[in-house]
This record gives C-alpha cells, sequence and structure tokens, in this order.
C-alpha cells in the first residue's frame, strides 16, 4: 500500500509548478517570439552580411527568461575570425574607429555578447529603455551591425582574374538588366544590357553583388576599395558592350 504522505508530497510538488508555470510572466511562446523579434530586427537593419550570417546560423540569437521576471537574456554569439577580420580592417585605419567611437560605435572583442533586457507584454517586445545605445542590449546590437558592415568591405572584393561559380537566378539577372536599361542605352548593340548583365555575373556571385550594393549606400563606405574595383569593372564592361550613359 503506498504511502499517504508520498502520494500528498507529489501533489504538492506537481501543484507548485503548475503555480508557477500559470503565473510566469513570460511562457514558452512568448519567449520563442522575442528570439524571432530579435532575429527580425538585426534583418531589418538591411546590412547584407548579417542577414547572410543569421541565415547561415554562423549569428545566432538566444533568449532566455531571467528567473520569473518580465525580463530576459538576450545572447548573440558570433564566429571568432568575422570579429577577428573586422579589427583587423579597423586597426588599418585608426581614425575611422575613433570617429566610430566617437558616435558610440564599437566593435566586438568576444564572440559572446550578453544583455539583459525588460519586456513589454502588449504587444511583446523589448522595453525601451533597453534598446537606446546607452543600454546593453542596445550597445550590442550596434556593435555586431558595425561588425558586419565593416566585414562587407572586405567580402564584396572582386578578386581579379578569378570567375564566379554561382549562378545568378533568372530573378537577379532580370532585375539587373531591367537596372541597365535604365541607366544606360546603345546605339548600336541591341542585346547591351544582356551583354553587361551576363558579362558581370560571370565576375561577381550573387551575395557579392548584394555586398556591393549595401557598400554603395552606405556613405561610410563611398571610397572602399571594393567599390573602386567593381567601378572599374562595370566601366570595362560598359566599353565592351557599348552602353553609354542615359
Amino acid at each position: 500500500m503506498r504511502n499517504p504522505m508520498f502520494r500528498h508530497l507529489v501533489f504538492a510538488i506537481f501543484s507548485i509548478i503548475s503555480f508557477n508555470n500559470a503565473y510566469a510572466c513570460l511562457d514558452d511562446k512568448a519567449i520563442v517570439q522575442l528570439k524571432a523579434n530579435e532575429e527580425a530586427h538585426l534583418i531589418s537593419r538591411n546590412v547584407a552580411t548579417m542577414t547572410d550570417a543569421i541565415e547561415d546560423k554562423l549569428l545566432s540569437v538566444q533568449v532566455k527568461q531571467l528567473d520569473d521576471t518580465c525580463s530576459v537574456t538576450i545572447t548573440y554569439r558570433l564566429p571568432d575570425e568575422d570579429i577577428a577580420e573586422a579589427n583587423k580592417l579597423l586597426d588599418s585605419n585608426p581614425a575611422k574607429r575613433i570617429m566610430l567611437a566617437g558616435q558610440g560605435y564599437v566593435l566586438p572583442t568576444q564572440s559572446t555578447l550578453i544583455a539583459n533586457a525588460g519586456v513589454n507584454l502588449n504587444p511583446l517586445s523589448i522595453k525601451h529603455q533597453d534598446i537606446l545605445q546607452s543600454a546593453d542590449l542596445g550597445r550590442n546590437r550596434a556593435s555586431v551591425e558595425l561588425l558586419y558592415a565593416t566585414l562587407a568591405q572586405t567580402r564584396a572584393v572582386i578578386i581579379p582574374n578569378t570567375k564566379n561559380t554561382e549562378p545568378w537566378p533568372m530573378s537577379l539577372m532580370d532585375q539587373e538588366k531591367s537596372l541597365c536599361e535604365s541607366q544606360y542605352t546603345s546605339d548600336s548593340n541591341q542585346s547591351a544590357c544582356t551583354c553587361k548583365t551576363d558579362a558581370i555575373s560571370k565576375k561577381v556571385s550573387p551575395r557579392q553583388l548584394r555586398y556591393i550594393k549595401y557598400l554603395q549606400n552606405d556613405p561610410y563606405s563611398s571610397t572602399t576599395s571594393a567599390l573602386a574595383i567593381y567601378r572599374d569593372l562595370s566601366e570595362q564592361v560598359n566599353f565592351e558592350c557599348k552602353l553609354i550613359k542615359r
């Protein structure tokens, strides 16, 4: 015959667990959504290298509830090699590093960045004071964004005499051809923009093209070697395909 005291003890333990789960501020569904929200925020920054790092699972986000409070710990995990590569690039331009630091942007020096943040329940979101750049999470966000913005400058570089081995999707070919036709014309080559798109696709991978376009829209990257190399390639192709500016 089972001990009645044992049954009462088991019942009490389950009651406590159920009570805690019922009244915990954040349930598992909320934690999953907060993780998705944080990844969506990073992607919304439109830094192509950062978006690719998330998709490749090289940059990961982890969210855990802080005890039973309405607060969470948000952890970013970064590849050591990415940190080393970006810091090496900025070491070669100390003036830029100082300028960025003055604006509150500092590259990470370790692969794990941790911050605690409060949570609003309706709508489910991080509290405003914790996303400011003066807060730990805000600083971590800015640091990770700077990391991948810096990496775009090296990963967009087209190495001379190399060929792209990754085929462009047809949607990208059509998009670039339409862009060419809006900017250029030709008096002697009806297929000039097809000529240019084909030539560029043999030299530049789809990812490199995304990184180049990101840099073209970044005021701090207008003089990077990656853009200079791409401009030279583009001008050479324009000449070969008999394209002139509209």
